[in-house]
């Protein structure tokens, strides 16, 4: 399975608010897959129809499944059988019609209220609102959707006076049967497909390619929102060079604690960092995302894009609002030491192998220890001169812990390598910094 690569996604959606339905077919298309077999997740609320391989109509099963690593986590597994996935190197197209309702999954994720409403609705990877390539375990499949990329089109339609956004291209609206159709295409290769629908207004600024789709009651804080994007990548660009990948970018509200998400074109945002100026550091952490160089973890920690992006937050508050950096760096402390209260295993697992043991929570608390007490060592010459150089080396490939290790080493002197050692490589760290031993 870990060997099927997707290169194409299609997916063409009609939703009904009134009434919280959707129906969807998924076009997939991939190659070099050297099983016999493919499964498919989708959202616990979603039934699949039918499905073809190429023009022939296929067989499938679908029954409901528990995640074998998360309580709770319960999907609709949808499995194909075919001999000619067996030949290796080969390209296949799988379309598969669903439809249903999308049920939100709060009783495991709290963010994940997902759904089609009347007042908002959203379709993404987080809640399985599409047929996602994988197997119901958590660490496995996060492995699996973050080594994909792939181009996707997008065909939605809806009633007026709905809006569709995404951080795609917009390369159609047009009228047809008393609704609207809503065609994207992406802008660049992605590991995720974000739909979200309400009466949005949108702002453009032309001259740096930033758009923002707004509810229509927020409309007044999206040029605020504009400004605000442009002095962080400015920032950002500053410290730390030009982002990997720059195809314009996309700002989508949705509602407050629905979860910020970052993709390489854009960010879904939670209103509460679209409306509340003291808020912003919620803008800023998504767009550091822009930085991030994507990991070949076996399991990913979130080191890699998690950790920078919340130091990079903390960094961009400090010079742009005037927050504190002592004062940042003691509340990611303080969330640390409430964490450890609830689950005592955060201060005997070392930060690398967060993922393997589901801490990746922690992650974005650690990492901007482990991130500033690098810098502190290096000095912020040699910190920006580090993440500048491990984008260049590992921008279009990704990379693993270790070549970031080698990175700051050839960078910056050996002497890094015991702040890594004691902090992201062993549990060292994070003890002292909990207090359980002298520092």
């Amino acid at each position: 399975m870990t060997e099927i690569r997707i290169r194409e996604y299609d997916l063409e959606v009609r939703v009904y608010p009134s009434e919280g339905l959707l129906r969807g077919k998924a076009i997939i298309r991939f190659e070099n897959p050297i099983a016999t077999s493919l499964s498919f997740l989708l959202n616990k609320g979603l039934k699949v129809k039918e499905v073809r391989i190429g023009e022939e109509p296929a067989a499938f099963k679908q029954n409901m499944v528990r995640f074998r690593d998360i309580e709770g986590l319960e999907v609709n597994l949808v499995k194909l059988e075919s001999k000619s996935f067996s030949q290796h190197g080969a390209r296949y197209v799988v379309s598969i019609i669903y439809e249903g309702r999308i049920e939100p999954y709060t009783d495991v994720f709290l963010y994940v209220k997902d759904r089609i409403s009347k007042e908002f609705s959203i379709i993404r990877l987080d809640a399985y609102s599409y047929p996602i390539l994988g197997v119901p375990e958590f660490s496995k499949l996060i492995r699996m959707i973050l080594s994909q990329s792939f181009k996707y089109e997008l065909e939605v339609y809806v009633d007026e006076p709905y809006v569709v956004a995404n951080i795609g291209r917009l390369v159609e609206r047009k009228n047809l049967d008393g609704g609207v159709v809503f065609k994207y295409v992406s802008k660049a290769p992605s590991w995720r497909i974000d739909i979200a629908i309400a009466h949005y207004e949108i702002r453009y600024d032309r001259d740096k390619d930033i758009r923002v789709f707004a509810f229509r009651e927020d409309v007044g804080h999206a040029e605020r929102l504009l400004h605000e994007t442009k002095r962080c990548l400015e920032f950002y660009r500053e410290k730390f060079g030009p982002p990997p990948r720059w195809c314009g970018y996309t700002i989508i509200e949705i509602p407050s604690t629905w979860g910020s998400q970052a993709d390489v074109c854009g960010m879904l945002l939670m209103r509460d960092s679209f409306v509340d100026k003291g808020a912003v550091g919620g803008l800023y952490h998504e767009l550091a995302h822009l930085w991030n160089v994507r990991t070949r973890e076996e399991v990913p920690s979130r080191f890699l894009d998690e950790a920078f992006a919340s130091y990079f937050q903390i960094l961009a508050e400090e010079s742009l609002q005037g927050a504190v950096l002592e004062d940042k760096l003691e509340k990611a402390k303080n969330i640390l030491i409430d964490m450890h209260k609830k689950n005592r295993s955060i201060a005997d697992i070392p930060p690398c192998q967060y993922g393997k043991h589901g801490l990746t929570d922690a992650m974005y608390f650690v990492g901007v220890w482990i991130l500033h007490k690098l810098r502190q060592a290096i000095g912020d010459k040699c910190f920006e001169e580090l993440i500048r150089e491990f984008i260049s080396r590992y921008g279009d490939e990704g990379a693993t812990l270790e070549d970031f290790a080698r990175t700051a080493k050839s960078v910056c002197g050996r002497k890094v390598g015991n702040i890594l050692d004691d902090w992201l490589f062993s549990a060292k760290g994070i003890k002292e910094l909990l207090g359980q031993i002298d520092s």
